[in-house]
């Protein structure tokens, strides 16, 4: 994988025109997670911390959603 963006805590990363984001989602004891993404979600993550929290937050929604839909 191909790193484009670290930076806000969050890791951007590339491979096959796909984009991943690397982040921790530990409380106590750190725990990274990584999370594939469009390149606009990539895109918005790379402008402020915030638009980087926006994504990861709504990656959680979906993946909630998802669980309880189940």
């Amino acid at each position: 994988m191909n790193v484009v963006f670290s930076d806000y805590g969050i890791e951007i990363s590339e491979e096959n025109g796909r984009y991943f984001l690397n982040y921790d989602e530990g409380e106590l004891v750190p725990h990274f997670r990584t999370i594939e993404i469009t390149l606009e979600e990539a895109e918005k993550a790379k402008q402020s911390s915030k638009d980087a929290y926006e994504v990861i937050i709504a990656f959680q929604n979906k993946e909630r959603k998802e669980k309880l839909g189940k």
